[in-house]
């Protein structure tokens, strides 16, 4: 009797374990994600200069691009380059010589970006930044180019999944330029790609 009592305590554990085993899971979920993020939009420059805003124009056209890894967590970490037009002014300083003046930048930034609710991310990032000064007037051309070491970024983006790879939306930030001690601010929509 003991014999068949254990006999059917094992048949029966088999069973169960079989009926009620979980079945294998044929569908890979990936864990980490990449993104490549191309943005184009609206900037504007606050500047220092002792002129005045009169003879200044500080609004243009900027874009930038971004690649990001995306762990499985609400962290990412990427990287930012751009380019962005700070200003543009014209001036007479004689009856026949005027001169003129634009400041291009291209940032090359290291990226914090968190989830902080669905489709909602803040961002900050920090690095270099290269600025070039283009002076022309009376004939001649002065170019003078900087490297900016202490720059920082700020920013807050609202990405919204049209597909499982394509993404849409849009983001404002911050720079601040530690060379010249200015600051930028960018409006951009965006298209991302992940992969």
């Amino acid at each position: 009797m003991g014999r068949i009592k254990t006999e059917f305590t094992v048949v029966m554990v088999f069973f169960t374990l079989v009926a009620f085993s979980q079945q294998k899971d044929s569908v890979k979920v990936r864990l980490n994600h990449y993104t490549l993020t191309i943005g184009a939009g609206w900037s504007h420059y606050i500047d220092n200069l002792d002129n005045g805003d009169k003879d200044i124009r500080k609004d243009f056209a900027g874009v930038s691009f971004k690649f990001y890894w995306e762990p499985e967590y609400r962290l990412s970490l990427g990287l930012e380059t751009g380019y962005y037009k700070l200003f543009t002014t014209t001036n007479q300083i004689a009856p026949d010589t005027t001169y003129h003046v634009d400041r291009i930048v291209v940032p090359m930034l290291l990226l914090v970006r968190m989830r902080i609710i669905d489709n909602v991310y803040l961002g900050a990032g920090m690095g270099l930044a290269f600025i070039t000064s283009k002076v022309y007037g009376a004939g001649e051309n002065l170019v003078t180019k900087t490297t900016s070491m202490a720059n920082f970024e700020l920013s807050v983006a609202y990405i919204y999944p049209l597909s499982k790879h394509m993404r849409v939306g849009g983001e404002f930030k911050g720079f601040h330029f530690g060379n010249l001690n200015d600051w930028m601010y960018s409006l951009q929509a965006t298209f991302a790609v992940r992969l």
